[in-house]
Parts: structure tokens; sequence; C-alpha cells
């Protein structure tokens, strides 16, 4: 059940809000660390991978969080 108080609302959409800037400088991080697949490193590629895939599913939650509260 969504809450009515406008303040809390206001907090939420603030922590959402540095969270995704947060996750989007991992995800820049991660999808700069899955270039390294072109070089042959696997190792920290795959990880990049994750991490680029990760964080943006992450994201997108934060946005369907935004949108059902």
């Amino acid at each position: 059940m969504p809450s009515t108080d406008s303040g809390t609302e206001f907090w939420s959409a603030i922590q959402r809000a540095i969270l995704g800037g947060l996750l989007a400088i991992i995800a820049i991080l991660g999808f700069g660390w899955t270039r390294q697949l072109a070089a042959g490193n696997i190792l920290v590629g795959s990880f990049g991978f994750l991490l680029f895939v990760g964080a943006g599913y992450w994201i997108y939650s934060l946005f369907r969080m935004g949108i059902d509260e």
C-alpha cells in the first residue's frame, strides 16, 4: 500500500535517484570491463558483463518501483 505522505514520497524519490546514479556509474564501469572480452581477457570481461547487466536490471527495477509508488 503506497504512502500518502508527500514528504515520505519525496525522500523515497531522492533515495531512488541517488541509488540510480551510483548504479549508472557501476554500469559504466562494467561496460568498460566488458570491452576486455575483445582483448581476450575472459575473466575481467565476463565479470564486467555481469556487473553491467546486474546494474541495468537494478536500475530498471528502481524505475518500476517509482512508477508503482
